[in-house]
Parts: structure tokens; sequence; C-alpha cells
């Protein structure tokens, strides 16, 4: 079985590491249903609610976390493709 050429493996952790790393900082669904359920019973709605303390963690990993524009994304695959190409994986 052949290997997976080191830049191919960089640069899928290049398109989908802002995926991971979102999903391993936002914390088990009863630590964020906790947060939300505080939040309700302060009475945080509508534009309030992005003062609560569930929202602003959810806020701060998605801002830390950025996802890919279309673009980027385009830009990412066709390199992506390039590099296999390169590779002779295909």
């Amino acid at each position: 079985m052949n290997e997976i050429h080191p830049d191919i493996v960089a640069k899928m952790s290049q398109i989908n590491d802002w995926r991971a790393n979102r999903q391993s900082s936002y914390n088990r669904w009863d630590f964020q249903l906790d947060k939300l359920f505080d939040d309700i019973d302060n009475g945080l709605f509508g534009e309030s609610a992005k003062s609560g303390s569930w929202y602003q963690h959810i806020k701060t990993i998605k801002d830390n976390n950025p996802k890919p524009t279309q673009e980027q994304l385009d830009t990412y695959n066709s390199e992506l493709n390039d590099l296999i190409i390169a590779s002779g994986s295909i």
C-alpha cells in the first residue's frame, strides 16, 4: 500500500482543521445546554442573548476558528488536486 504524500496530508489538514478545532472546543452537549439554560433563566432573549455565556462561548470558538470562504476552499481543493496528480496517487 502506498503512503500518502506528506504535502497531501498537510493540505487536507489545512482544508479541515477549522472544523476539528471547533468541534474539540465546543465541549459536551450537557455543558452547552447548562449554559443555555442559565442564559434563558436569566432572561436573555433576542439581542441581549448575545451577552450570555453560551453565545459568548460559541462565538469565541467560531471567531478563533473561522470557516474558510468558498473562494479559499476552492483554492485549497485545487491545490490538493494538483498535489495528488503530482504525487502520482491517481
